[in-house]
């Protein structure tokens, strides 16, 4: 029979987890089977798919990552403020395409109706994907979202059958 699990244990198992070691190389280095591992790691919550091995690399391509939204939002803006500053401007310029293939320029006061709508369709586009990305990044967006409300769903289900469990041994309680 396997020696019984100690705090010693669980606390080598955390640190080595911690340090990027594998189930397998934590189980040798504790003198332990990789299913006592595989134990100890569940009842603390930590994982080993691909995880503890590649953790520092997908904790570091995170932030690369998170970098580059920044940037993103910051040039979409960017090109936002762009197209709102030419539809604001004192005056507009545009090119049309002569009949003849050459293309001519037109300054007008304003931009036409449809230069303007396209200006405020590209703005709006911009800006909304701005605000996606800042959202991604302040865990805000819609899949986080869903996320927390799959989680209330399971909480309430479980929450639920517990309830339904307790009034069906309540009810075997009274009937014995």
């Amino acid at each position: 029979m396997a020696a019984p699990i100690t705090d010693k244990d669980r606390e080598e198992v955390r640190r080595l987890h911690a340090a990027g070691q594998s189930r397998n190389q934590i189980a040798r280095a504790i003198g332990r089977s990789s299913s006592t591992v595989s134990k100890i790691a569940r009842d603390e919550g930590l994982r080993f798919e691909g995880g503890a091995r590649v953790a520092p690399a997908t904790a570091a391509r995170q932030l690369d990552l998170a970098e580059h939204r920044r940037q993103l939002v910051g040039r979409l803006y960017g090109r936002a403020s762009a197209n709102l500053d030419r539809v604001e401007a004192t005056e507009y310029v545009r090119v049309e395409l002569l009949p003849t293939g050459r293309p001519v320029r037109l300054i007008s006061d304003e931009p036409p109706a449809q230069d303007e709508r396209h200006h405020s369709q590209a703005i709006s586009s911009y800006l909304t994907s701005a605000a996606r990305l800042v959202e991604i990044d302040a865990g805000t967006g819609t899949g986080e979202v869903r996320s927390m409300l799959t989680d209330l769903a399971r909480g309430l289900r479980a929450a639920f059958a517990d309830a339904d469990q307790a009034e069906t041994d309540e009810g075997a309680d009274t009937r014995g």
